[in-house]
């Protein structure tokens, strides 16, 4: 029993640091007390999670564009050698 309320103590712990770290940061970021953060916390988690989704999405758009540029990159140097020329690879010294 003992083992069981030192590990709750330890999680309530973690979670309460965990919530006045995110408030904290938050304040910083949008420049609203901290004190507000915290009475209202479930929407700035909301917002957070929006601010989250928005990026991510963004982030991967991105990233797909970079691949399929850098794949047609790789189809033209490949459509651009010679069918006689042996295939260069970054590891000359390796291949069997």
């Amino acid at each position: 029993m003992g083992k069981l309320f030192s590990g709750a103590i330890l999680l309530g712990l973690a979670a309460g640091t965990a919530v006045f770290v995110y408030a904290q940061r938050r304040s910083s970021a949008t420049g609203r007390d901290i004190g507000a953060v915290l009475s209202n916390l479930p929407r700035e988690l909301r917002e957070s999670s929006e601010m989250l989704k928005k990026n991510m999405d963004e982030a991967a758009a991105v990233g797909r564009r970079a691949a399929a540029e850098r794949e047609a990159e790789i189809e033209r140097q490949l459509e651009g050698d010679e069918l006689d020329q042996e295939p260069q690879t970054p590891i000359t010294d390796y291949v069997v």
